[in-house]
């Protein structure tokens, strides 16, 4: 984790932004022993918001940045990646397509079966401290890219729906019981927006 020597050291090279990734396991014989635990994935979460509270520079934490996004981006909600061989996949991270920009314009995938069912489940938990399809509901993942007969879009991609599918559910499932119990004590305002959008 970032000390704050190492953040007070880019602010006075000028730096006014900064945006922590974790390691997600994605991609050929990735290995979840690398990724953050639950609790060092919270750890991370209350770090950066005393950034923001103690420092003049925004630091942005991707997967604990749910509230302020109400969840996940991805899917096309608000973005989606292309890749090299231009494959049009839901997330960067999402290595799973089914249409190509080479076939098809971005506004037909936006339309297509594939991106409204990810679209439709937004957001992928009522709990937007577990945004990812990947790491938090990998359920979803597996379930649209089924339904949708998408295909990994390289080699190894497959393995975060076959391989790793139930290593995944169990660090969900764990990460779950932190992210709710923060949730329900940390976040009122935005757990009030979230089920007002929900209609409750």
């Amino acid at each position: 984790m970032a000390s704050d020597e190492f953040i007070d050291m880019l602010m006075d090279k000028g730096a006014m932004y900064g945006w922590f990734f974790t390691f997600v396991p994605v991609g050929k014989d990735a290995d979840m022993s690398l990724m953050c635990t639950p609790e060092q994935r919270d750890r991370m979460r209350r770090h950066v918001l005393r950034i923001r509270e103690t420092r003049p520079i925004f630091v942005a934490d991707f997967w604990n940045d749910g509230p302020l996004t109400a969840g996940c981006l991805a899917g096309g909600r608000s973005y989606l990646h292309i890749n090299a061989r231009g494959d049009i996949e839901p997330c960067v991270f999402v290595h799973f397509a089914v249409d190509n920009i080479r076939n098809t314009t971005i506004k037909d995938v936006l339309k297509s079966p594939f991106f409204m069912d990810i679209k439709s489940r937004m957001p992928l938990n009522k709990n937007h401290l577990r945004p990812c399809m990947i790491i938090d509901n990998p359920h979803v993942l597996r379930e649209v890219v089924a339904r949708h007969g998408a295909h990994p879009t390289h080699e190894g991609a497959d393995c975060v729906t076959q391989v790793l599918a139930g290593a995944l559910d169990e660090y969900a499932e764990a990460y779950g019981r932190i992210a709710d119990a923060a949730w329900e004590g940390e976040y009122p305002r935005a757990r009030a927006k979230a089920m007002a959008a929900a209609g409750k």
